[in-house]
């Protein structure tokens, strides 16, 4: 007999059956709850897993089968697979939309233009608003990318209202510059009377 077992041996009934039910290490009931809920804390996709429940609609198949004779089970199994047939259709949505934004946002780098800015802002805030099974993560993601966008198009808006208000400042002194120079130039229809009125003069003389 091997010394493990030599060790359980000694242990009390309670003690042996508490290690058995906790998978015989102090992880067990962790281990036991990811298998009922198929979360073990792990990244697996920008969408929540629908393991938890496929895994009680397939209990429930197997409770109902005697009861239904089977077509309980078939109907369980069929909502099963539906679920996890649409979580797969929304996770690859997600993955594309996400590679899009990242694209967006790696153009925007290299031209400036600012429709990639509102592009991220309606696609993220989209995904936010219509998409309820997103993880807490891809969440603060797409977060992310609306706060990315909306702070960039900040800085583009003050960078126009600041220029726009120098050309009219620079219009602005255009024209009393304008206005100063015609004030400052003489009346030439004056000073041709007055010659003609001297010239008059001097002839009467």
């Amino acid at each position: 007999m091997s010394e493990h077992g030599k060790t359980d041996g000694k242990k009390p009934i309670g003690t042996r059956v508490r290690d058995w039910f906790n998978g015989g290490d102090p992880d067990g009931r962790a281990k036991i709850r990811t298998w009922v809920t198929g979360e073990d804390g792990q990244w697996r996709g920008y969408t929540h897993s629908m393991g938890r429940y496929v895994t009680w609609l397939m209990i429930i198949a197997c409770f109902l089968y005697p009861f239904t004779r089977g077509i309980g089970s078939i109907l369980a199994l069929i909502v099963a697979i539906f679920l996890m047939g649409g979580r797969a259709m929304i996770e690859r949505q997600v993955r594309r939309d996400v590679s899009d934004l990242e694209e967006a946002k790696r153009q925007y780098g290299l031209t400036r233009n600012p429709e990639y800015l509102r592009f991220m802002t309606l696609r993220a805030e989209g995904l936010l608003e219509d998409n309820k099974i997103l993880t807490p993560d891809s969440r603060r993601l797409l977060e992310g990318y609306v706060q990315w966008a909306q702070e960039r198009q900040e800085r583009q808006d003050k960078k126009r209202a600041k220029k726009a208000r120098k050309e009219e400042q620079k219009a602005q002194r255009g024209t009393s510059a304008r206005d100063i120079d015609d004030s400052e130039e003489p009346d030439q229809s004056d000073d041709g009377a007055t010659a003609v009125g001297e010239n008059k003069s001097a002839d009467g003389s």
